[in-house]
């Protein structure tokens, strides 16, 4: 049988499933070398280079990013380009300025062949089974790179990602509570950080949520980024957890920060479930931060009555309280096992 007969009658990612065992190894040589000259190290553990893949096929990576790794791509010896061309894609890329490239399907091919070749004296015949199963794990792994996204959101939303909420955001929200911003009457204005205003009703809201942030962190390092309502990460952050259930309105060129009603619970809730995967944080601590965020938000208050924005009343805010640590104490596990973004480390409590 001919190399083409047998290269029209089974293939593995393009590549001849049943070759000499010369031929299988002078090609298993070939694609190491171009997996070193793709990701400058030899081919490791295959789980670890397929992770390593994604420095080049990671569907979510930008364009920039690309073009710069790329660029970084040296060029694939003549004698090398002659002996892998023919097998183009997806085993083989064309990076461009003279420069191959290896990803997913490559690797799986080596692992292919290291597996036929042992034991192997004349020929070396990668099963369709074999081949099934190699296109099965390709699949899959390209479809977890897809998936990643919408992954990493819906997890954000349901509070299952694996970092938790910031500090900082976490007090803007509950800033907005105690202010009981539940509707576009009792809202707060986002206003232009720029502008007198601006500060004041910033200031106002911030002082609560770095008060907050500082009991549950034990730190005070926030940047200055931080603490706007307009552009500034702790609000966005915020959103970014809680959209839509935190609305942000427009209403005769302003835009309207707030609540619902509807979702006053549901985001209590997942505040409290929140704030339980801190390991660090207890039922006591919580309790004292959410009252120096009371006091420091009273004690502000003044720059939101200024522009009618004030609607705390203490009873709700008791009742808000009960209900954050109601929350809080439902969700804590006897084990956490977490990640954050404050600096905490990820510990067992038993």
């Amino acid at each position: 049988m001919t190399y083409s007969e047998r290269h029209t009658v089974r293939q593995a990612f393009g590549a001849p499933a049943v070759l000499a065992e010369s031929e299988a190894r002078k090609l298993l040589v070939d694609l190491c070398q171009l997996w070193r000259l793709t990701y400058g190290k030899g081919v490791s553990k295959l789980h670890e280079d397929l992770v390593e893949c994604k420095r080049f096929f990671d569907p979510l990576a930008r364009g920039q990013s690309l073009r710069e790794r790329l660029s970084h791509l040296p060029k694939t010896p003549p004698t090398l380009r002659r002996a892998l061309n023919p097998l183009g894609l997806p085993v083989i890329i064309d990076g461009g300025d003279d420069a191959l490239l290896i990803g997913v399907e490559g690797r799986l091919l080596i692992d292919l062949l290291e597996e036929q070749l042992e034991g192997a004296e004349d020929l070396v015949v990668i099963s369709p089974g074999r081949i099934a199963a190699a296109e099965h794990e390709a699949l899959r792994i390209y479809r977890s790179w897809v998936l990643t996204k919408i992954t990493q959101v819906v997890d954000l939303r349901s509070g299952r990602g694996k970092e938790v909420m910031q500090a900082i955001a976490v007090g803007v929200v509950l800033a907005l509570l105690v202010n009981r911003s539940d509707s576009p009457e009792k809202a707060v204005v986002q206003p232009d950080p720029k502008s007198l205003e601006g500060s004041l009703i910033d200031s106002a809201v911030f002082a609560a949520a770095e008060r907050f942030a500082h009991v549950v962190t034990g730190s005070d390092r926030r940047s200055s980024g931080e603490q706007h309502l307009k552009k500034g990460y702790g609000l966005s952050e915020a959103r970014r957890r809680l959209a839509p259930k935190l609305a942000a309105a427009k209403r005769n060129g302003e835009v309207l920060l707030y609540i619902p009603a509807a979702y006053r619970q549901e985001v209590v809730e997942f505040l409290g479930r929140d704030l339980a995967r801190r390991p660090a944080l207890t039922r006591d601590k919580l309790a004292l931060a959410f009252d120096q965020l009371t006091v420091a938000f009273r004690a502000n208050s003044g720059n939101l009555a200024h522009q009618s924005m004030v609607f705390e009343r203490p009873a709700d805010t008791r009742d808000l309280r009960a209900s954050l640590l109601s929350s809080f104490i439902r969700h804590r596990p006897e084990d956490v096992e977490t990640m954050t973004t404050e600096g905490e480390v990820a510990i067992d409590v038993a």
